[in-house]
């Protein structure tokens, strides 16, 4: 599905405490892994991992993460990024921080 207008983008992503930082990764776009040394630089960074990973791809359906076994030291937080152009023509994601 290529597209090339402003949509909404809601992925899942799952967060691990690794004790010094915080994992995260979305298991609906592999690519997007990343870090953070507090939660909140997580979720901003995994923001921008995000609309880096799916720039100019099909964007892949969102899992239903009701369902899925998690560590005790892992949660999962739906990152969504509002009014994102991607397609032909998008301009390169640029970082938030």
């Amino acid at each position: 599905m290529e597209l090339n207008r402003n949509v909404e983008v809601k992925y899942p992503a799952i967060f691990r405490d690794e004790g010094t930082y915080w994992d995260v990764r979305f298991p609906d776009v592999p690519a997007a892994q990343t870090f953070g040394s507090s939660v909140q630089v997580a979720a901003d960074n995994a923001a921008n991992a995000l609309a880096i990973a799916l720039f100019e791809r099909s964007l892949p359906a969102a899992s239903d993460p009701q369902y899925w076994r998690l560590a005790s030291t892992e949660f999962v937080v739906w990152i969504t990024m509002a009014d994102v152009q991607f397609g032909p023509g998008a301009d390169t994601p640029e970082p938030m921080n």
